[in-house]
Parts: structure tokens; sequence; C-alpha cells
């Protein structure tokens, strides 16, 4: 962080002329960026086309102060390598000395949190997880004997709000350089005289930045989304038979208790597998659960009947094998009950490797049209898709699998080995593409009410 910290003192050392220019013209001699948050990316560095920052110059600062810029010339771009050439002009004006004023455009994005320890933003400590961001845009004027008479600084903060993109996020950037740019020309639109330097101002753009792949990226290209609503304690949403509504009730969760020896005892040969089976026993706790699951329009409820094992030791002591401190037990059936009668059984595994499929991070697109790619940085590494967790089935004498990825953001059904459906949300969810060209909802209904049971999600 101290390299960040050596030029932002350039900023806030920044003085103010707010002088009347009179109706004159104004050359865009140079717009310089740099990126201290990640220098070796290509997502913040300018356009080829740059029309929509010199518009937004126009229609601003230059328009209130009434100048006209000289269209004619070709503005210089320049993208900074080093740290050290942040906040340095070099007024060189062979080609434009008879030019009454020469403006000069700075972009410099920064690390969120070195803004708020250098008391240069002020937010709340809910909003600042929100903003991934901040972009110093900064405007000077300099008359024909080389005055600085006017300059300005906006600090942006970059907040991403939700969109139709679904697929694995970038962990460079949370939208498209286009996008990017996009929020930043409104940026430079407000920079005026009225304004106070270093002012913040936020920017709500849509999140698009999701990594290519070779697994969800085909499937979902221009696919239509369908949106649910959770508000009213349902999941809602249209298929082609009509509204689905679909109802999740709390789970119940019974401790076993592996000391009882009454033979009695419901869980007795439960606890007998156990022993047989598992290892570390007194580390470890052992719940059945039930999820209770419904499906309004189709009249059914379902049960989930599952066994799973708690690690209490998992932070300082886990299994080699066991990538989760919740395991379900695999020597014990977990049954999918239609009513009372037994429809099918699940297992769940963690940490899957999709065989063959792997995504792109230097590479992304908007999570939507993947003929729309963007290169963020110089790199050619793949990485193979390892799922979350997956659960695997029968159910209704068809074979099933529901895969969790990025954490459980990010939710991939499949039927008989293709993907019928692939949705976003973490808890709730939030949209979906619909492959499936089933017209019996039923078993769509049961694999999304489960996708989303109060048992398969995290602890945390």
């Amino acid at each position: 962080m101290k390299p960040i910290k050596y030029f932002l003192p350039l900023f806030i050392l920044l003085f103010i002329h707010s002088n009347g220019f009179g109706q004159s013209t104004v050359v865009l001699e140079q717009i310089q960026v740099y990126s201290s948050l990640n220098p070796n990316a290509k997502y913040w560095q300018l356009p080829d086309d740059i029309t929509g920052i010199q518009k937004a110059l126009d229609a601003g600062i230059f328009k209130e102060s009434n100048l006209q810029r000289l269209t004619s010339f070709l503005t210089v771009k320049k993208t900074l390598t080093k740290q050290n050439q942040v906040g340095k002009i070099t007024l060189n004006w062979e080609a434009t000395r008879n030019i009454p004023y020469h403006a000069y455009l700075e972009l410099y994005e920064l690390d969120p949190e070195t803004t708020y320890e250098n008391k240069l933003v002020k937010v709340s400590e809910s909003k600042k997880d929100s903003i991934q961001a901040v972009w110093a845009l900064v405007v000077g004027i300099f008359n024909q004997e080389h005055q600085r008479i006017f300059q300005k600084t906006i600090l942006l903060g970059i907040i991403p709000v939700p969109s139709l993109g679904i697929g694995y996020p970038s962990n460079w950037v949370v939208t498209t350089p286009n996008t990017l740019y996009q929020a930043i020309n409104k940026g430079i639109q407000l920079i005026s005289k009225d304004i106070d330097n270093m002012e913040f101002m936020e920017a709500a753009v849509p999140h698009t930045a999701f990594a290519t792949d070779n697994y969800w990226m085909p499937v979902i290209h221009n696919q239509p989304r369908i949106m649910f609503d959770t508000t009213s304690g349902f999941m809602s949403y249209v298929s082609t038979a009509g509204m689905q509504l679909l109802r999740i009730p709390n789970a119940s969760l019974t401790k076993i208790d592996l000391k009882n020896k009454d033979i009695n005892y419901p869980y007795a040969n439960l606890i007998n597998t156990i022993k047989k089976t598992r290892a570390n026993l007194n580390s470890k706790e052992y719940y059945k659960i039930i999820q209770p699951l419904r499906d309004v329009n189709g009249n059914k409820d379902y049960t989930l009947n599952a066994n799973i094992e708690f690690n209490t030791n998992f932070n300082n002591n886990a299994e080699l094998s066991q990538t989760s401190a919740l395991q379900f037990l695999s020597e014990i059936p977990n049954i999918i009950y239609d009513g009372k009668d037994s429809i099918g059984y699940f297992t769940v595994q963690h940490g899957v490797t999709e065989k063959d499929k792997f995504y792109y991070p230097h590479k992304i697109y908007n999570g939507y049209d993947s003929t729309k790619q963007f290169e963020i940085i110089e790199a050619t590494n793949s990485f193979p898709i390892i799922h979350t967790n997956v659960i695997t089935g029968k159910a209704y004498g068809q074979e099933f699998s529901i895969q969790f990825d990025n954490g459980q953001q990010l939710k991939t059904i499949l039927l008989d080995h293709k993907i019928i459906m692939v949705m976003e949300g973490n808890k709730k969810p939030k949209q979906m593409v619909n492959l499936s060209k089933i017209s019996n909802s039923n078993i769509n209904n049961l694999l999304l009410l489960m996708a989303y049971g109060e048992l398969f999600q995290s602890p945390n």
C-alpha cells in the first residue's frame, strides 16, 4: 500500500482557480490514465474511441466555462506505467501554442481501502464492502502563460448492482471496460466550478464481468432470463406451464445420541452403522435432518430425509478427505419422498472437478452475450471448474445432479447428464436460464426446491 500513499497527497494539495474564461477556444491536450489497484491489467486503459470522454467535457466544464473545444486536434492518450508518473503533467504546446486554453484529464484508479485510510472518502462501514474501486477524475485547465487556472477532482466510487449476467465472476473487475468508461464519462461531465474539490460520488454499474468458460457460457449464451419473486415467502417464477409457486419450510434437526443403548431408540440402527463406518467419533456430532418442500401448483409435498456429520474440530484438525465441517453420510441412504412414497435418493460430494471444463479469468464477458469478450490481462492460464458441492441422485427414475459454484451463488441442475437449469442467487434464487424441454414441471420444481433447501445451505 505504501506506493499508493505516495501520490495521494498530490490530489489533496490540488488548488482551485475558478476565473471566468469568457467565450474562447480550448484544446484537450492529453488524457493520462493509471491503476494502482491492478497496474498490469488492461481493463482500465483508455478505449480506442475517446469520443465519449470528449463529449463529457464538452457538456460539462467546457460548456459551463463557455469554452469551445478544438475538435481538429488529436488528443494525446497516455497510459502510465509507473507509480511515480502519477500527477505529473508535461506542458508541450508546439502545435497549439496559439490556442487560449489547454485542458488535461487525469484518470486514476485507487484502492478503496487506501482512500478510507487517507480520509479522502467518507462512507459508512456498511457501504464500504460494496465499493469495488475508487476513480480519481481530475480536470486541469491552463492559460497560454502556463498558469493553471482551474482544477477539480471527483472521487468516483464504483458500486456493482445485479445484472442479467450469470456465470463465474471475474476476480479482477466487476464490470466490462465499456460499462466502466460509461460511468467514468458521467463522472467527468459532473466536474464543475460549483462542486467541492475531491468530492465523492457513487456510480452504480451493472455487475457484468464474468470469466469466460467452456461449461456454462455455451449453454446460457443469449438465453432469456427468468426472474424470481421471493418477496412473499414463496419462490415464484413463470414457466411455459404458467406461474409456478414454491415454498421451502424450515428443516428440522435432531441430534443423534451415540451413547443411547436402548434397542427401542428410533436411531439405534443408524448408531450401529455410524460406529462401524465412521472414525474419530469423539470429535463429531451426528444429526437426522428432515427438509419439507412444497410445490403449490403441482400440489406436491416433498420431504428430504438425510443424515449429516458435523466435525467439531474441523478448523484445527480436519481430516484430509474433508473439505467441509458438514458431511452427508454416504453409508446411509438419503431419501426423497413424495408424500409418503419414496421416489428417489441422493448423495452429496464436496470439491468435485468437472472433467475437461475450465474457466479463463484473463478474459471476461458480460455473462449474457459471449460474442463480446474482453482480455483484461496478458495471460493464457486456464483453471479447472471445481464445484463447491454436488448433489447427485435419482428421482422419478431419472438421474440428476445439482452443482454449487462460487460458494452457493451459482447453481446448475442437470437431468440425465444434461444441463436443464442455471440459476443465480445464494439463499434465494434471483434469476434462471431454463433449458428444460420437459412439459411436466414436477421434477424441475423438485430439483429447484432441493437446490435452495435449507439443509444444503452453508452454515455461514
